[in-house]
């Protein structure tokens, strides 16, 4: 809760006028230096579906995390969930389209020759991979979700916020919208910029995740520079979490920094370790 330069009484985190003393509060120091961060200036937005919410993050964050704070919705983080585990099973199938097998081109002469991956006889098996690959990637991101939105409400407890669980879990999923994001572009990247497998797989060997395959798919550049973005990502997931918190959870522009900061780090290094 923000106070009152003048006569130090608590004021609402969004007031430009303290309802005590009726002087003129002005902007935080932030937010004069960086004025993208302002406040909105009505106190109550108009009503945004989840569609619109996941839109609004990146166009107008300011406004649209106002709205989450005050109508906050599970529907669009678990919604953002399954579009990540489509965008995951796409950048299986990206990989999956760089690597040559061979085949019977002709059933008569017998005769085999390198054919793509997708395209052999095969390909229905990587297919079928990737549809059941959804429901693990859609639990380990409930799961994420749900261990994200404890650590970040306790975290926001400790310092003396004041919004609910609900808050929390609605920020925190819809401030991963950039990665979402980022991996969609990841799938171009591969397709566009990513090298053939060296060599010509027999179809025996096609257990996708071979050790073989694994280190021509890690020790390329383009995962590099995947991984890199994937990490600007989580900056910027930073950037819109500093709304989000300060939002859902009436603190400083300032103190929602602060913790913005705290929790990017901590995404940062998870994934890092876990890579």
């Amino acid at each position: 809760m923000r106070r009152c330069e003048f006569c130090d009484s608590p004021v609402p985190a969004d007031a430009t006028i303290c309802p005590v003393c009726k002087e003129t509060i002005a902007e935080e120091t932030l937010e004069r230096i960086l004025p993208m961060l302002k406040r909105p200036e009505s106190p109550e937005v108009r009503y945004m579906g989840s569609r619109e919410r996941m839109w609004g993050v990146i166009r107008r964050p300011s406004s649209t995390y106002r709205d989450i704070g005050q109508r906050p919705d599970s529907a669009g983080p678990f919604m953002l969930i399954f579009v990540n585990a489509l965008i995951m099973a796409g950048l299986f199938l990206s990989l999956s389209s760089k690597i040559t097998t061979t085949m019977v081109l002709n059933v008569t002469t017998g005769a085999t020759g390198p054919v793509n991956l997708l395209a052999s006889s095969e390909g229905g098996v990587v297919w079928i991979t990737a549809l059941v690959g959804l429901m693990p990637t859609i639990m380990l991101g409930i799961i994420y979700l749900l261990v994200g939105t404890i650590f970040a409400h306790f975290a926001f407890k400790l310092t003396g916020s004041k919004g609910t669980r609900g808050k929390t879990l609605s920020i925190v999923g819809y401030s991963m919208t950039p990665v979402i994001i980022v991996r969609l572009v990841g799938i171009i990247v591969v397709l566009v910029a990513m090298p053939e497998y060296p060599g010509v797989l027999n179809p025996s060997e096609l257990a996708f995740l071979t050790p073989t395959i694994i280190d021509w798919a890690y020790t390329s550049g383009i995962w590099f520079i995947i991984d890199i973005m994937t990490t600007g990502a989580f900056i910027w997931t930073g950037y819109l979490l500093i709304f989000g918190i300060r939002e859902a959870h009436d603190t400083s522009t300032m103190w929602a920094a602060l913790l913005a900061i705290a929790c990017v780090f901590v995404l940062a290094w998870t994934f890092w370790q876990v890579h």
